[in-house]
């Protein structure tokens, strides 16, 4: 049963089916690294304004000399965590919490950071700017937590409030704030300077004009139809026409018309792929086939199941290794997930994973802050994370560097031509951060 959005403090795994469509897909760019041990400087910092630290028998540490941390104590490190689990954003992110709830598991099953077990509140921001304030204020002061995962797409709310007292923050980075303030930390960088590589998938397919389709649901989304414009122009990809379209709102076949009169060759769409999916069979209906088709969103195999045929042949680009790819770090994260969230019937989700990677990013930091971690040495830890790759999940990324740039290379799937399954279709796609007289 959902419980009530002030009560946050329990972080059993939700008992509700984690299924919902996703209704954008930000996370075109992802990249982090593989921990990289602790520099002697880094422990240093760490006991700056802390005092002693000595480890005990059992791994855990006893710090003395100054007040414990914020959401620290012998045993437990208490997280906050944000997302969207109601409202419009709420169905961009169905599997955020098991994600989350996996990858602390893991943690947990180790035995912790140094000893400590990690636990977090959350909150429920609805992926509203005010809301996300709300929920930073009571995580800070009523819940008492350390610092934050934010899987939303309105950090902006709370991110000055968060900023002004040091409080650590690693998620998902879709707003402009996340490069900002030098407490956000995040390993999908959708913004900064745009890059070509989206431009360059489009061009190696064949598209030469595009017509952009983007959700009229969201705020903040101008900002990245901007920087896609930007990289499909890069590439020699002109922008012939863009417009709005929400699912039950607007007529499939008014757009689908649109799209045929512009003379097109290619959509680019910002929408919710289920939305996606209906156009396109307008589009489609009425003789016409997109020669190239770029979706943000779609990833996720529950969704051909109810609309694979009208989405075959769509690319989708992602920033860390694919499902279908295999291997170790796949082959990890879907026993995480089926061990500590067994109520994501598929793991195969990107909200799943990603949050997954979320998580691994603020733990990597918690281990560089040292046994006696205060917010100022996570802080300080995560600037030494020059080589970080989530256990080969994405491609190796500095974390500071990522503060300021965003991910150029990406991973491309395309829905097969029964609309039935995903495949590779280029597993390593780079392009260049584009200068602002591009």
């Amino acid at each position: 049963m959902r419980r009530r959005k002030r009560n946050g403090r329990q972080n059993r795994p939700p008992a509700w089916p984690l299924d919902r469509r996703a209704v954008v897909n930000r996370l075109a760019a992802q990249r982090l690294t593989t921990t990289v041990g602790i520099p002697a400087a880094a422990l240093s910092v760490a006991l700056v304004g802390f005092g002693a630290c000595s480890a005990t028998a059992g791994g855990a540490s006893s710090c003395t000399g100054g007040d414990t941390a914020p959401g620290v104590s012998g045993k437990e490190i208490r997280l906050g965590v944000l997302y969207p689990d109601s409202g419009p954003a709420g169905e961009a992110f169905p599997a955020a919490r098991a994600g989350i709830d996996a990858r602390i598991a893991i943690a947990n099953a180790a035995g912790g950071i140094y000893g400590r077990k990690i636990v977090y509140s959350w909150r429920d921001d609805e992926g509203i700017p005010a809301r996300n304030l709300t929920g930073s204020r009571e995580l800070v002061e009523e819940d008492n937590v350390f610092g934050f995962v934010e899987f939303t797409v309105a950090a902006a709310g709370g991110a000055e409030y968060l900023a002004d007292r040091g409080i650590p923050v690693v998620g998902l980075a879709d707003e402009s704030v996340w490069t900002r303030y030098s407490n956000m930390f995040t390993p999908a960088s959708s913004i900064g300077a745009p890059v070509d590589t989206y431009g360059s998938i489009v061009r190696r397919h064949g598209g030469t004009t595009a017509f952009l389709l983007r959700t009229g649901l969201l705020t903040g989304i101008s900002e990245a139809i901007y920087r896609v414009g930007q990289s499909l122009q890069a590439a020699d990809v002109a922008v012939v026409a863009s417009q709005t379209y929400t699912e039950g709102a607007d007529d499939p076949g008014t757009i689908a018309r649109q799209i045929i009169d512009s003379g097109a060759d290619t959509v680019v769409a910002m929408i919710a792929p289920s939305s996606l999916a209906t156009v396109l069979h307008a589009v489609r209906a009425a003789g016409v086939n997109p020669p190239v088709v770029l979706s943000f969103s779609g990833y996720d195999r529950d969704l051909l199941r109810s609309a694979g045929p009208d989405l075959a042949g769509v690319l989708l680009p992602v920033g860390y290794r694919p499902f279908e790819a295999g291997g170790g770090p796949i082959a990890t994260y879907f026993d995480a997930m089926r061990r500590h969230s067994p109520q994501v019937n598929n793991p195969a989700q990107e909200s799943g994973i990603m949050s997954y990677i979320d998580t691994d990013l603020f733990l990597r930091g918690l281990k560089a802050a040292g046994p006696c971690p205060t917010r100022a040495s996570f802080l300080a830890g995560m600037r030494t994370l020059t080589h970080y790759d989530a256990d080969g999940l994405i491609p190796p990324m500095n974390v500071v560097t990522a503060q300021r740039h965003p991910t150029s290379c990406l991973a491309v799937l395309r829905v097969n031509p029964a609309g039935t399954a995903f495949e590779v279709d280029q597993n390593n796609v780079c392009g260049h951060e584009l200068g602002p007289d591009t």
